[in-house]
């Protein structure tokens, strides 16, 4: 199960919140849904072909919705 915690988020426009952070389990998330710890479900991307962090450890993913970015900040996501 693909794990991650929003270390930043901003804001690209009006639909697409930009959050990266330390995650586990990277190779088990493609695109699709994520959760976090109350149920709240996201539905996220990784940008372009591949991811724009080379360490194993770190991701930087897109969030699709309108969503205030500094929310996410703190919120464990995981693979629903």
């Amino acid at each position: 199960m693909f794990q991650m915690t929003v270390e930043d988020a901003m804001k690209v426009h009006d639909n697409l919140i930009s959050v990266s952070g330390p995650c586990v389990n990277k190779n088990e998330f493609f695109s699709g849904q994520l959760s976090d710890e109350q149920g709240q479900i996201y539905e996220a991307h990784i940008p372009f072909d591949k991811t724009l962090v080379f360490d194993d450890s770190r991701i930087i993913i897109g969030i699709f919705g309108d969503i205030e970015a500094k929310s996410l900040i703190g919120k464990k996501l995981i693979t629903s």
